[in-house]
Parts: structure tokens; C-alpha cells; sequence
């Protein structure tokens, strides 16, 4: 698994760094952030933050969420989600929690479902979410729960079916 990250180098007013330098802090930069075949174990009781990636295409937007993190960091970001919904003028959104690692439990699904209201609040008439098998409830607690808060929602195990669903 590959990494991307970024350097970010930070500079005083009226300094200046030689090209050498600048090459120089380049390739020390590259090394620190170079992880292939880096592997991360997660000790119990460390908390760690998901990741978001959020994706405009030409039908909706996608928001990826990675990592470890908890039920309340996903529900979180549903505003950021619903304004950039609104600012890219897109009405369906893709979650996709594949790449997600979380413990919920039925109360946890229920809140962050229930978040997404806020959806139906910037008018997004679609949201399709995605999930590893072993993260779905196949008696679709969450897709009820869904319209009961006025979100028209649809649980996938792959993207494919979601964007089929989402495009319909």
C-alpha cells in the first residue's frame, strides 16, 4: 500500500534557500514520506482519525473514507459532505466505507444514519453507501432508518451496483 502524503516546507520573510538546499530538504522530504510496504498496527485503546477523500464526478460526488476512526468521526463530516454537494451542484453522493476499519454497533448505526438528515436538508436525492460484507446489516436497519429521516438511501457491497443505483 502506497501513501500519499505531502511536504511542506515553510519559509521566513525575505529568507532565502539556495536551489542545493531546496533539492537537498526535496530528497530527505521523499525519503520520510516514501511507505512502500508499510505496514501500521493499531493498539487497543489508541484512537486514530479517518481519512476522507472526497471526489466530484460528472453524476455525484464521492466521499471515500480510509483507516481507523470511529462512528462519530464518519457523521462528522456529513456536513462537509452536503456542502460540497451543494457547491458542485450534485444531488447523489457515494459513501464508501470499504476501506474503513470501526467497530459499530446497532446504536452506533443508528447515529449515523440518522446524521444524515443533514442530506435531505441540502437536497441530495440520492446516497448510496458501501461496505465490506462483514460491515452491512442485511436486515437494512440503516436504509430504514434512512427514510425515516427523509434521505432516499441505499446500502452495496461494491461500488459498480452503487453508482448503477446512484445513475438510475
Amino acid at each position: 500500500m502506497r501513501s500519499s502524503a505531502r511536504c511542506v516546507e515553510t519559509f521566513q520573510p525575505r529568507q532565502f534557500h539556495s536551489p542545493a538546499r531546496h533539492r537537498e530538504r526535496r530528497s530527505i522530504c521523499k525519503q520520510l514520506t516514501d511507505l512502500e510496504g508499510f505496514e501500521a498496527q493499531c493498539e487497543k485503546g489508541v484512537k486514530m482519525s479517518f481519512q476522507l477523500q472526497i471526489e466530484e464526478t460528472p453524476c455525484y460526488l464521492a466521499a471515500r473514507f480510509s483507516g481507523a476512526g470511529t462512528v462519530e468521526e464518519a457523521w462528522r463530516q456529513f456536513g462537509l459532505m452536503a456542502e460540497n454537494s451543494k457547491r458542485a451542484n450534485k444531488n447523489k453522493l457515494l459513501l464508501d466505507f470499504t476501506e474503513a476499519h470501526t467497530e459499530i454497533s446497532l446504536a452506533g448505526r443508528y447515529f449515523l444514519v440518522k446524521e444524515m438528515r443533514i442530506f435531505a436538508q441540502y437536497k441530495v436525492v440520492k446516497v448510496a453507501v458501501v461496505g465490506r460484507p462483514e460491515q452491512l446489516d442485511y436486515k437494512k436497519f440503516g436504509e430504514t432508518v434512512a427514510l425515516n429521516q427523509g434521505v432516499n438511501g441505499r446500502v452495496f457491497t461494491n461500488v459498480e451496483d452503487a453508482e448503477e443505483w446512484l445513475l438510475e
